[in-house]
């Protein structure tokens, strides 16, 4: 994310939108990465198993990836998995630490403390997912088909007409431009504000049902498909509702 250079014969107003045009996106690009990564960090790990898994322990396997990655919430799946509650949680903050780095907040100019704040708020926005483990059937060759139920994330469909509006009201009249420093801070600021409260009482749409494989690779370990991953993903998070 590079910090916005302006010239100085445009008018303020027009500036501004195509600025907070500008965080807006960065902001979407930032959420779609950050949520998938760390859903496919939490469950890239292969369930060590020499057969025999139940339709139980497949609606647990999947149950316990899906909140591992997007709740934080990592005993079950570090018993499942073998591995510790020290290092799944590490893991997922490890995950939140390069969301922000990979999203360009260390080039904004934007302060430190908003910064963690946008990093709190996105982890928040993770733990928002609603989704429920329905059901599992076994298939073929010891795999299973886990049905999974999911409401979509609606709470951010206003937030771009909001800021745009903010944005109207605030500099439409202003006598000088801020620096560069000063308006990334106050965009930046206020999209979070406008964010935080949505996240307070998020609201989603109708449900729907997307199935997860639980598969076995050539070493007769458990995993779950990327792409299935992927698709419960863009369900709980579709980006033409953002």
């Amino acid at each position: 994310m590079e910090k916005i250079r302006f010239r100085y014969n445009d008018s303020v107003l027009s500036i501004k939108k195509r600025a907070l045009s500008f965080f807006y996106e960065e902001a979407i690009k930032m959420k779609k990465h950050g949520v998938l990564a760390l859903v496919l960090a939490g469950v890239m790990l292969l369930l060590c198993g020499c057969g025999g898994m139940t339709t139980d322990d497949a609606m647990d396997y999947v149950q316990s990836a899906l909140d591992c990655g997007y709740k934080a919430e990592v005993k079950k799946y570090a018993e499942i998995t073998e591995t510790t509650e020290k290092e799944a949680k590490k893991e997922y903050e490890t995950n939140l630490d390069t969301i922000m780095k990979e999203a360009g907040f260390d080039d904004t100019g934007v302060s430190d403390e908003l910064k963690a704040d946008y990093r709190s708020m996105f982890e928040k926005m993770l733990k928002s997912a609603n989704y429920k483990v329905k059901e599992a059937k076994e298939t073929e060759d010891d795999e299973f088909t886990v049905t999974v139920e999911v409401c979509p994330f609606m709470a951010f469909s206003t937030v771009s007409d909001e800021l745009d509006q903010w944005v109207t009201d605030t500099y439409s009249n202003v006598e000088s431009i801020p620096s560069d420093e000063e308006l990334n801070e106050a965009i930046m600021r206020k999209m979070y504000e406008i964010m935080s409260a949505k996240l307070a009482d998020p609201t989603y749409g109708d449900k729907m049902e997307k199935e997860v494989h639980v598969k076995v690779n050539k070493d007769g370990a458990y995993y779950i498909p990327n792409d299935d991953l992927t698709a419960v993903d863009d369900a709980l998070f579709p980006q033409n509702q953002l």
